[in-house]
């Protein structure tokens, strides 16, 4: 009976250990939260485990009070806005959920040592507490990538749908509204509606675009962004430096969906000769070494 409830016990912590670590797989944290912050912070939680997690790391981010001007800090809060700051985390409350998560992972660990054999085994406790500690680090740069990469697919469309806009007489603000009523849902059009949301408050529209760009740190992005202000402050035509724009990126984006398909044959090495490949020379090989064995000839 003992056993049963310690092996209940640590499946249940694999299961919460497996939900927090992959909390930042969410993709339906509402991005305006970046903005506004508190919104975000306040914001219903699905998840179970998270409502109980994340409590306990704001609770344990004074520990952390002031790595913001840190450059490791510094560096966490850059991939933080990349990653479109899931449940408005910040860069204290990030680091202290590291700590829990190399806990969970610890406790796990412990567990199922402790069920494999009488005395617990470090090599398993440890590996488990340091994939609790990092896995979480991991993630966020994956989804920071995998954010970037959807709002470089759907630059093209925002740009000409930007073209349009102006072309029809609008000027840039009335094109960025229709941006965010009409565009494609996405990290994109999410933060063009944090922008306006800054512009409407008070800011310029240069400082709002300035802003953005910082929080996506994409090149591309960052690049249009000067060709718009710089647009703007010479008093040249947006929507023509708009419709360059929107080609420029077609083209990049074009070629860059070439390179990528010619290095699916490289990739498909690896799995080939690890998977294909043995499992056909079992199925050719084994019967006749198993008839040659058994005296019975090829």
């Amino acid at each position: 009976m003992t056993n049963d409830l310690v092996l209940y016990v640590a499946l249940a912590a694999v299961a919460t250990s497996a939900a927090m670590l992959t909390y930042l797989m969410m993709t339906s944290t509402t991005t305006a939260g970046l903005f506004f912050a508190g919104s975000t912070r306040r914001a219903e939680i699905a998840n179970p485990a998270m409502r109980f997690v994340l409590p306990l790391a704001r609770a344990l981010a004074p520990i952390h009070r002031g790595v913001e001007a840190t450059p490791r800090g510094r560096e966490l809060e850059r991939r933080l806005k990349q990653a479109g700051r899931p449940f408005g985390l910040t860069a204290p409350e990030f680091l202290c959920l590291r700590y829990i998560g190399a806990l969970i992972g610890l406790l796990v660990g412990y567990l199922l040592a402790s069920q494999l054999s009488d005395e617990p085994n470090p090599m398993i406790i440890a590996p488990l507490a340091a994939f609790g500690f990092f896995y979480p680090q991991m993630r966020l740069k994956a989804v920071a990538q995998r954010r970037q990469l959807l709002i470089f697919r759907d630059m093209p469309y925002v740009i000409d749908l930007l073209t349009l806009s102006t072309e029809a007489g609008q000027d840039f603000s009335s094109a960025m509204s229709m941006v965010v009523e009409k565009g494609p849902p996405g990290p994109l059009v999410d933060e063009f509606r944090i922008a306006q949301q800054a512009v409407t408050l008070g800011k310029t529209r240069a400082d709002a675009l300035r802003e953005m760009a910082e929080r996506i740190d994409l090149t591309e992005l960052t690049s249009f962004v000067l060709a718009l202000i710089q647009a703007e402050q010479l008093g040249a035509g947006i929507g023509k430096v708009l419709r360059v724009m929107g080609e420029q990126m077609r083209v990049k984006r074009w070629n860059i969906a070439e390179e990528t398909a010619g290095k699916v044959p490289v990739k498909l090495m690896a799995p080939l000769v690890v998977c294909i490949f043995p499992a056909s020379f079992i199925v050719l090989f084994v019967p006749i070494y198993l008839r040659t064995l058994m005296g019975e000839g090829p």
